[in-house]
């Protein structure tokens, strides 16, 4: 065999090989990233979020909603203020009503965690929001059936190739760091939280010059379609199993509640449910929201707002549950 041909056949041995480690390495990562997609929520902290909600070996009251809602219900005080004790709190950060609908369904369709009483953040910005996943950790504790909801949902309302990299990545990447600090993340994690809420953190509230300069940037004041469709499936998924519900917006500082478009959005979500028999409260009515110390910023209360708005809204839920006896539920 000539020079010429013995090179040829070490040149084409070598990129066989290469091939056979190329596809080697793609069938290696594909089979740990299906493990991770099908697993990663048995790391779900157990004491909050989906992982916590599904932990609890029952559900009377539970409270669906973004930051917004996680900083504005103190848990035990509430606990206390309305004698509900298997109550629980699900919030992500950004979570909207699309992704609050997808929990509920998710709830009622898995036996023993239907709740008998469900409040809805209303937070009038999110009906205007564009659908996003601003939180992964929501997707990271999501079990497979609810993940493959969440990547459906998203892929419906994006443009379909950006879309594809946006769900690549929040499968790939998202939640790798909380798999590997799990041994040492979870246990500080739950010990930093109660039914839901969280209890390590203290939020002070503002100066009056901070105050007065308040403001929120909407994106829109104009309700979105998949928002709104939203509203209609968690009324519906609710009346379908017995759940009461009861829609809450949380205060807002005095400077952005009285924006014109915030207003109008508050009357037009109050509109939306009265037309459907549905109780939306308005957080801002009877609150002292003129008050800098009782806000942390734009949209969320300190930690005094905090205690004190859950101290008016227990009495508000309390005569609510007392006035709504939940009969029988579907399963």
């Amino acid at each position: 065999m000539s020079q010429s041909k013995k090179n040829e056949s070490v040149a084409r041995h070598g990129w066989l090989y290469i091939g056979k480690l190329a596809i080697s390495t793609v069938v290696i990562l594909l089979c740990l990233v299906t493990v991770k997609f099908y697993t990663e929520h048995r790391l779900a902290l157990k004491n909050c979020g989906l992982a916590g909600v599904l932990s609890q070996p029952r559900l009377d009251l539970v409270l669906f909603g973004s930051s917004h809602t996680r900083k504005s219900y103190d848990m035990r005080l509430l606990e206390r203020a309305t004698g509900v004790t298997a109550s629980f709190q699900i919030s992500y950060n950004g979570t909207d009503l699309i992704a609050t609908s997808q929990m509920l369904e998710y709830l009622c369709a898995s036996p023993g965690h239907c709740p008998h009483y469900a409040v809805i953040e209303a937070y009038s910005e999110k009906l205007t929001r564009i659908p996003t996943l601003e939180d992964p950790r929501y997707f990271f504790d999501a079990p497979p059936s609810l993940k493959w909801t969440i990547i459906r949902s998203y892929l419906s309302g994006h443009r379909y190739s950006s879309a594809l990299l946006d769900i690549f990545d929040l499968v790939v990447n998202r939640g790798n760091d909380e798999i590997v600090t799990y041994p040492f993340y979870s246990p500080i994690a739950e010990r930093n939280s109660y039914k839901g809420g969280r209890t390590d953190f203290y939020f002070s509230g503002l100066s009056p010059e901070e105050f007065r300069k308040l403001k929120l940037v909407l994106d829109s004041n104009v309700p979105d379609p998949a928002q709104l469709s939203a509203v209609y499936n968690i009324i519906e998924v609710a009346r379908s199993h017995n759940i009461e519900v009861i829609f809450i917006d949380p205060p807002m500082p005095q400077p952005v509640s009285s924006e014109p478009d915030i207003q109008a959005l508050k009357k037009e979500f109050s509109r939306i449910l009265s037309a459907r028999h549905c109780i939306f409260i308005d957080g801002d009515h009877g609150f002292p929201i003129d008050d800098p110390s009782l806000f942390e910023d734009n949209n969320h209360v300190s930690s005094k707002g905090r205690e004190e708005f859950t101290r008016r809204i227990s009495v508000v839920l309390k005569d609510w549950m007392a006035s709504h006896p939940v009969v029988g539920q579907g399963s």
